[in-house]
C-alpha cells in the first residue's frame, strides 16, 4: 500500500523508476525539476499598505494607542489591527507595552 503522506516529487520520482518509455520519462523529469526549483515568495501589496499605514498613525500619535483605538481610527475590527501589530512587533518596527495588570491592555508605540 502507498504511503499516506506521499509528495507530488515523491510520486513522480516512483513513476519514474517503474516507467518503461523514456520519452515520458523524460516528461515526468522535467516535472519533478520544476516542483524542486526554489519559489519566489508573493508580497501582500495591500497588508504592507495597511502596515504603513498603522505605522503613520502610530508615528503621529501623542501616547501609545491599543488595538481598539487603532482600529477605531482606521474603521476596521481589532483582529486585523492585532494580526498587523504582530507581524510589525516581530519586524522591530513596533513595541509592546504590558499592561500592569492582566487586566489592562497592551499599548504599542514605535520602536
Amino acid at each position: 500500500m502507498a504511503e499516506k503522506n506521499m509528495t507530488q516529487v515523491q510520486a513522480l520520482e516512483i513513476a519514474v523508476a517503474e516507467m518503461a518509455n523514456e520519452e515520458a520519462k523524460a516528461i515526468l523529469e522535467g516535472m519533478i525539476e520544476k516542483r524542486k526549483a526554489p519559489r519566489k515568495p508573493r508580497v501582500n501589496k495591500e497588508a504592507e499598505a495597511f502596515r504603513a499605514e498603522l505605522v503613520e498613525i502610530l508615528r503621529e500619535a501623542e501616547e501609545p494607542m491599543t488595538n481598539a483605538a487603532l482600529a477605531a481610527e482606521l474603521a476596521v475590527k481589532p483582529q486585523k489591527i492585532a494580526n498587523n501589530i504582530r507581524v510589525l512587533e516581530k519586524a522591530g518596527v513596533v513595541l509592546r507595552h504590558r499592561g500592569e495588570k492582566a487586566s489592562d491592555k497592551d499599548t504599542f508605540t514605535l520602536a
